[in-house]
């Protein structure tokens, strides 16, 4: 799961994907949010380096990672494809972008904006947009919604735990943002947290603290004869180590 909202663009050949990829990047960063993308390109034996060129010798040579650098790109050249999944994680951690359009993989399990008459598999979180009769600012507030909405899961604990009421933290995130919920309604969230080794306390800062409060507190929550509800004031563990 990426911090970043994702959304995917996909048609058919020559229906528009990149003018509204393009588009869509221009009408977000002029308000202000931080944009990457990926494109997808579903060509059997294409390479993006120049076969004779320094870095494709670098390849040929055995490098699994070929960095070109000048003073105004840097271009990472990985000799292997990778999932979907693996470029999401990394795009959102070399560049903690507000979203990311993916243009094609059409079967990835991402929200998708679909031009043209293509086919989905299932239509949750599928928006169909045409260029030539639907209205771009209603899609751009569409996008916007999106990351908004995403912001707000990313304060949750994503435990996706059904004791606020909602299915989930998504389902959360969209009542929060549309008003009808409150960060504080969520039971799963973070309190104060202290540690001791042998006696000695041992030093956590805010972030620590929330991490380790809301996984003792989802764990306790789900034991067998634990009323969740009850729990809002301490919760002691006590962990005895045997060496031998």
């Amino acid at each position: 799961m990426t911090n970043a909202a994702t959304i995917g663009v996909v048609g058919y050949h020559n229906t528009g994907k990149t003018t509204l990829v393009c588009k869509l990047v221009e009408g977000l960063s002029a308000r202000g949010y931080s944009v990457s993308t990926i494109k997808n390109i579903p060509k059997d034996g294409f390479y993006m380096d120049i076969e004779g060129k320094d870095t494709w010798k670098h390849g040929e040579s055995g490098a699994r990672v070929v960095v070109a650098s000048t003073s105004d790109e840097t271009a990472f050249i990985m000799k292997a494809g990778m999932s979907l999944e693996d470029i999401l994680r990394i795009t959102d951690s070399m560049t903690s972008p507000d979203v990311i359009i993916v243009e094609g993989h059409k079967t990835a399990a991402i929200p998708k904006i679909v031009l043209g008459e293509m086919p989905i598999e299932g239509e949750d979180d599928v928006r169909r947009y045409d260029p030539a009769t639907d209205d771009f600012d209603n899609l751009l507030s569409y996008m916007i919604e999106t990351i908004e909405v995403k912001k707000v899961c990313n304060k949750l604990p994503g435990m996706n735990c059904g004791k606020c009421g909602y299915d989930g933290c998504m389902e959360m995130a969209e009542a929060i943002f549309r008003g009808d919920a409150a960060i504080s309604d969520c039971l799963m969230q973070g309190g104060f947290v202290r540690a001791t080794v042998d006696g000695k306390e041992v030093p956590m800062g805010p972030f620590v603290q929330d991490i380790v409060s809301k996984t003792i507190f989802g764990m306790v929550a789900s034991l067998k004869g634990v009323d969740y509800t009850a729990i809002d004031t301490d919760i002691t563990i006590e962990i005895k180590h045997d060496r031998r």
